[in-house]
């Protein structure tokens, strides 16, 4: 089962470390120069990998956990719930999305490839790298290639991008210089075949250690004199007769992503259309809200806290996710999206306050017709799966909404006294610069209430020199704060640079805000009757504020320089014509689900009463509608048990062989030609069970190797009496059943 008998020998186990260190570097700059996110999960995954080649795990064991592993890193990323109870239904989804990216592949539309089947393609990459180094440590011994290939990779990062490699480049140096020590050590006990242990003591590897260490503080502390040759970025851009895009500025292509973690750097422009929406006025599309904010980008909220994203059957006919409290004027408005250019989101990208979504008015790309929604509460974001959980891509779909407007006075009348569930995740913040909450204070300082403050600092932007800029945008540097470079060093960027930095110093006034993307109001195409069609492109996509007020709800702001928003806000003088009307608004909004006060993410489900307590609603339980998935133990259990015995059976098949045939002899008759049978399928169960016959050895050669190794002489009484009847035409009377006895010992022997 396992092929090393060797694991702790300290060498062997310390270049594995070693290797593991090196291939690391690789996933390093990902989430920098790209999309990627989570990469955690895959570095987690090769140390998996580099732990079962280690211990050289037999195949048919090592593969099968290698995929649990891959399965396992995509439930992660993409999914939520426990991945013991979900795991079969994550795989069953896997194989249909398989084979759907196969078509895309074959069909050379490799835009079209699901995120999830990019992420299958880097764990596979991951393997087979890690399983490609474990070669070259045990059995080649030699990793120069390797290393110097890793160094080139990590200079043109460096060069090429915002990526510093600084650290990178000194971790390889000290990492490369003790592997090749250790594998020169492996190879010469290998040649000289000289024991490990001729080696006593750990002189040598100290020797090494002050040596590397040495050679590194020194090259650390000496001086270090500037660049020769000119930066090459630029040369090549030129020469490639594009426009400089600023040194070292990564640029990616403008559009709607889903890993925020890392903000920051250029992009090009795109006027790829994703969207064509119908209603009577141009919105911005909201997708979803972040909440945690790290220092260099945004992450939704911890899983311990966010248990929001589930399904209920209320809404089945009827979706909604409260934004506003009911005493806010609303307008009830109806939209109609339709997805172009194949762009997939399971997800609704919807303006204001979503109140109901069409069921009838879904279109699928995959043509399903039994769907579910799936609502988070904290973000705001509305999903679409599959009974089993599976994401469902919306190709057209048709929903209702509130459009609210907001009375300024009631914004500025409002209360200071958030919720404890507000306070406790829009709060939030990192470590930062005392100088960006000093800023707050700065450009608030003459307000006194929740509301002057939010304009104040929306509109600091514009009134302060920040330039709106796509191309040359700055990533912050190690341990360098993303809000903090944009306040006070660069002030260029783009909305999430104009939004991130809104929301962290409304924060630091102990203003609960939150940042959401999505898309712009898009461009008018034309008009349908009453209703307008617009067209959202990639160049659309945009992030914004929204922040909190009590006894209104979540109120959106545009801080970004050059942006003219939907929202719409309503003077004091202009609130008495709307009073007639907002009565009628609260009638319409009176259905609307309400809050939970146990649980103020989640709305009131059906059958709760919010001064009464609960009452039964006559259909499944909380509990039961919350299932998406019924994991199917009896069958779990039969894939186990089958699985285990296929496991035994395999483990011990040269036994089960070996008695097997054992058996059939025994009811053999007594024929002399029996014998000659008998003896070739003994030496085949010799070859089964480990005793090899060398090519250039006779078969009573063999033979008497046999009788050494199993303490006996029959093999070659066997071997003498096979050799005349077979070689010699001797004619020997009854020699299967004088010599079955002699047959049935060494078979039990191999047995045993």
């Amino acid at each position: 089962m396992l092929k090393n008998h060797n694991i702790f020998y300290f060498p062997m186990a310390l270049s594995y470390i070693l290797g593991f260190i090196v291939l690391w570097e690789w996933l390093r700059p990902l989430p920098i120069i790209t999309d990627t996110g989570n990469i955690y999960v895959f570095v987690w995954f090769i140390l998996f990998c580099f732990f079962l080649m280690y211990i050289r795990l037999v195949g048919y064991i090592a593969i099968p956990s290698i995929f649990i592993a891959m399965m396992y890193g995509l439930h992660t990323i993409f999914f939520d719930g426990h991945f013991l109870r979900e795991g079969i239904a994550t795989v069953v989804w896997f194989g249909e999305d398989l084979a759907r990216n196969i078509t895309f592949i074959v069909g050379n539309d490799l835009n079209a490839l699901s995120f999830e089947f990019r992420s299958f393609l880097l764990f596979i990459v991951l393997a087979i790298i890690s399983y490609l180094i474990h070669f070259w440590l045990c059995h080649v011994k030699r990793i120069s290639l390797f290393l110097l290939v890793t160094l080139i990779y990590v200079t043109v990062i460096d060069t090429f991008t915002l990526y510093d490699a600084s650290g990178a480049i000194i971790r390889l140096v000290i990492a490369g210089f003790f592997l090749m020590t250790l594998l020169y050590k492996m190879r010469l006990e290998e040649k000289e075949q000289v024991k490990s242990d001729y080696f006593k003591g750990q002189a040598w590897i100290n020797k090494l250690t002050v040596i590397i260490a040495a050679v590194a503080i020194i090259a650390y502390f000496s001086p270090k004199y500037a660049p020769i040759w000119p930066d090459p970025v630029p040369m090549f851009t030129s020469a490639m007769g594009g426009e400089g895009v600023g040194v070292g500025t990564p640029v990616r292509t403008i559009g709607y992503g889903y890993n925020d973690e890392q903000l920051g750097g250029g992009f090009t422009h795109d006027d790829t259309v994703v969207f064509r929406a119908r209603a009577k006025e141009g919105h911005y599309w909201r997708g979803e809200s972040k909440e945690v904010y790290t220092g260099r980008g945004w992450q939704s909220v911890d899983p311990q806290l966010n248990r929001t994203f589930r399904y209920s059957d209320y809404y089945d006919n009827k979706v909604a996710v409260q934004m506003y409290d009911l005493s806010v004027a609303q307008e009830t408005n109806e939209a109609t999206i339709t997805m172009v250019n194949d762009h997939r989101y399971w997800h609704l990208f919807y303006p204001g306050e979503l109140s109901k979504v069409d069921r009838d008015g879904i279109v699928f790309y995959s043509g399903e017709e039994d769907s579910q929604f799936l609502i988070d509460y904290v973000s705001g974001k509305v999903g679409t799966t599959t009974d089993d959980g599976k994401p469902l891509f919306l190709k057209e779909y048709a929903l209702t909404y509130q459009s609210p407007k907001f009375s300024v006075g009631q914004l500025k009348n409002s209360s200071n006294n958030d919720p404890e569930h507000i306070q406790e995740v829009y709060l939030q913040l990192p470590e930062l610069p005392e100088r960006i909450g000093e800023l707050a204070v700065e450009i608030t300082g003459q307000h006194d209430n929740r509301y002057d403050k939010v304009k104040a600092i929306e509109g600091y932007f514009s009134r302060n020199g920040f330039l709106y800029e796509t191309t040359e945008v700055a990533v912050p540097a190690e341990g360098q704060d993303y809000v903090d470079q944009f306040l006070f060093e660069t002030k260029q960027g783009y909305c999430d640079n104009f939004s991130t930095s809104m929301v962290v110093m409304l924060r630091t006034l102990d203003i609960p805000a939150r940042w959401v993307k999505g898309f712009t109001q898009g461009v008018q195409t034309g008009r349908f009757g009453t209703y307008n069609e617009y067209e959202i492109s990639n160049a659309n996509a945009h992030s914004w504020v929204e922040v909190y007020f009590p006894e209104v709800g979540w109120v959106p702001f545009e801080p970004t320089k050059g942006f003219n928003s939907s929202f719409e806000f309503i003077e004091d003088q202009q609130e008495i014509d709307l009073i007639g009307n907002n009565e009628e608004n609260q009638r319409e909004n009176i259905d609307r689900p309400q809050i939970d006060p146990e649980n103020p993410f989640l709305p009131l489900e059906d059958g709760v009463d919010l001064e009464g307590g609960y009452e039964p609603s006559g259909g499944l339980t909380t509990e039961e509608n919350l299932k998406t998935f019924k994991f199917p133990y009896e069958v779990f259990w039969i894939i186990l048990v089958v699985t285990f015995v296929g496991f035994l059976i395999y483990k011990n098949h040269q036994k089960l062989l070996t008695l097997f045939f054992l058996y059939v002899f025994k009811l053999k008759s007594n024929e002399e030609d029996h014998f000659i049978r008998a003896y070739e399928r003994l030496l085949w169960l010799l070859q089964l069970n480990g005793y090899r016959r060398d090519p250039d050895e006779t078969l009573r050669e063999y033979a008497k190797r046999i009788d050494e190794r199993l303490s006996t002489s029959d093999m070659s009484v066997l071997t003498l009496r096979y050799e005349k009847l077979y070689y010699g035409n001797a004619k020997v009377d009854h020699s299967w059943r004088e010599n079955k006895a002699q047959w049935e010992v060494l078979v039990k022997k191999l047995s045993s």
